[in-house]
């Protein structure tokens, strides 16, 4: 029996939708993040020699922006049918990438140097959107990465059959942080550990939690 797969009644309703909340609204740390330590400025790239031979292609700003609806499926999905401790062991993990990912921010403030983007055609304007509203700040580790790579561990935990096309969509957002200038090598190598780190640290803290006490029949009558 896979023991992060309990009963549905492990979490209250309250403490599920505290903990939905709580997932949703972490995401707000990268925000603040970005435009703060914009305005600061400083800093430093993590980029290394085979960064020069990353090309630039627009096009690839689908895939990368299609991983943020995906991120959005992702968490609703997981609040309304995923397992109650599994849920929490997500939910625990996803928390901890993001916070550890933050605090990396705030202490190393790091960027990515971009190219510049030219043309006239669809790619090239969406391209410039991204640009225009994500900030150069917050590149190592890659939030894209990290987030990606943790749903697709707890997914194919939840959902084997899913396993390989979920691995397969992350690579293809790990080559559209590349060939869209958002991200350099090492931000995506260092996303995509903290991904893994994350998945553990959630899998740790959850097989420790206790189950909600069951009110008895007597408590229930009064």
């Amino acid at each position: 029996m896979n023991r992060y797969a309990y009963r549905k009644s492990f979490l209250s309703p309250v403490q599920r939708r505290s903990l939905f909340g709580a997932q949703i609204g972490v995401l707000a740390g990268y925000l603040i993040t970005n435009r703060l330590l914009s305005h600061l400025g400083g800093g430093t790239t993590f980029e290394i020699w085979l960064d020069r031979y990353v090309p630039f292609w627009p096009m690839w700003v689908v895939p990368y922006s299609l991983a943020l609806v995906w991120w959005g499926v992702a968490l609703l999905w997981a609040y309304l049918k995923m397992e109650d401790r599994l849920y929490a062991a997500f939910v625990t993990g996803w928390i901890s990438t993001c916070l550890i990912g933050y605090s990396f921010f705030i202490l190393y403030p790091n960027y990515m140097v971009r190219p510049e983007v030219t043309g006239a055609g669809w790619a090239e304007w969406l391209m410039r959107f991204v640009y225009a509203n994500d900030r150069t700040y917050n590149a190592f580790p890659s939030q894209h990465l990290w987030s990606t790579v943790i749903i697709t561990l707890f997914w194919s935990r939840w959902r084997p059959r899913w396993r390989w096309p979920l691995w397969g969509f992350t690579v293809i957002v790990a080559l559209s942080t590349l060939f869209t200038g958002q991200h350099c090598i090492m931000d995506v190598i260092g996303g995509s550990l903290l991904g893994v780190i994350g998945y553990f640290i959630g899998l740790a803290i959850a097989v420790r939690l206790r189950p909600v006490p069951r009110r008895r029949p007597s408590q229930a009558s009064q």
